[in-house]
């Protein structure tokens, strides 16, 4: 479904609506519209922040959403901040996601300086009475990495041998879609060895963005491209070629980032679990 509506127009949609509302003291844009780093695109989603005076009227109802176009479909949920938030697809295929905020938040963030939402680029499109005035300047880059230490390191590794060990149990009482569950968590957590590596490589100043997005750029190189045969279809067979994949990946990425920081990398777990990924075990 491509957008029939341009993101100027949406955006003017919002405000005519938001200089309705006296509680609405603020808007904000986030996200690639707001940075013109030349990565939004036609299809990009629309990242709006609410500043109001009472956001709880916002939580349980949808009705709202409806004054600024048809809607398909509106899925509520909490935000980063423990806020009201809703993702809704319009009718002429717009996208917005929006975040409802406590007015106060503006203040919070001039006191103590941008959250890491921001600090990669935010546009002011509304205020009342300068509400947002004084925010800082978005410096635009990304906010600095955290490395993992060795407790994070050792529990990310034991959880994707745990979840890879289970691979062959379920694929022996031919459960297939339990066994896709945990090969797409160990996919998650190999993602997160990606970004750990791609760290460990290029300094935490390297931007590896989050849940995947823009991968094949900050990936070390030569990662991208091993990860096509990391995934399978459908039957035991694939399930299995997948998981050998991925587990080798993962391991070789592991160890890389054990050596440069001195972690201990799990070995005894690997030597135990990876040989059952080799063949179809039988019941």
């Amino acid at each position: 479904m491509m957008p029939s509506t341009t993101g100027e127009e949406f955006v003017v949609r919002v405000l005519d609506w938001a200089r309705t509302r006296p509680d609405i003291r603020a808007v904000l844009r986030t996200g690639s519209r707001a940075r013109r780093d030349g990565t939004a695109d036609a299809v990009s989603d629309h990242d709006i922040e609410l500043y109001t005076t009472d956001p709880e009227q916002y939580a349980d109802s949808d009705a709202w959403v409806g004054a600024l176009g048809p809607v398909l479909v509106s899925v509520g949920l909490e935000g980063p901040w423990d806020n009201p938030a809703r993702l809704v697809f319009f009718e002429d295929g717009v996208k917005a996601d929006f975040q409802v905020l406590p007015v106060s938040r503006l203040a919070e963030m001039a006191a103590v300086g941008l959250d890491e939402v921001h600090v990669r680029g935010y546009e002011v499109l509304f205020e009342r009475d300068g509400a947002a005035a004084g925010l800082p300047a978005a410096p635009g880059g990304p906010p600095a990495a955290e490395l993992p230490d060795a407790r994070e390191f050792h529990e990310l590794c034991a959880e994707f041998w745990f979840e890879t060990a289970h691979l062959p149990r379920c694929l022996a009482r031919g459960e297939l879609w339990v066994a896709k569950s945990r090969d797409w968590t160990a996919k998650e957590l190999l993602q997160t060895m990606i970004e750990w590596h791609a760290l460990t490589r290029h300094g935490a100043e390297h931007d590896v963005w989050y849940g995947g997005t823009r991968m094949r750029r900050w990936a070390a190189p030569g990662v991208w491209d091993r990860l096509p045969e990391t995934f399978g279809g459908f039957t035991a067979e694939d399930i299995l070629r997948g998981a050998r994949a991925t587990a080798d990946l993962f391991a070789e990425l592991a160890r890389e980032v054990a050596g440069t920081y001195g972690f201990p990398y799990p070995e005894k777990a690997e030597r135990a679990i990876r040989p059952a990924l080799d063949e179809l075990p039988l019941l």
